[in-house]
């Protein structure tokens, strides 16, 4: 698994790994997970969802609250949402 330090994620790179772990939990799902998709049309439950929160927060070293997955249905807004979040935290060039 790809490991990311928190001011080294680029969007797209942030994008391909979401992907990857939504179809970790859709092991039978049987095509690609459409980042422009909403992950409910996937049929992702609140344990399953409350996972994924979680391996994002130890992947990335931040807070992500569930409703996050809800807030930015997709994978692509999520990872936009997220990766905005990282870059407020990098700290300012003086």
């Amino acid at each position: 698994m790809t490991t990311y330090g928190v001011d080294q994620v680029a969007p797209s790179d942030l994008q391909r790994w979401l992907v990857e772990r939504v179809a970790e939990y859709l092991p039978d799902l049987g095509e690609a997970v459409d980042p422009t998709r909403q992950l409910g049309e996937y049929g992702l439950d609140s344990i399953a969802v409350v996972a994924f929160a979680a391996d994002v927060e130890e992947q990335l070293g931040i807070a992500v609250d569930p409703t996050a997955i809800w807030d930015y249905p997709s994978v692509g807004e999520l990872a936009e949402h997220l990766a905005a979040e990282l870059a407020e935290r990098r700290p300012q060039a003086a």
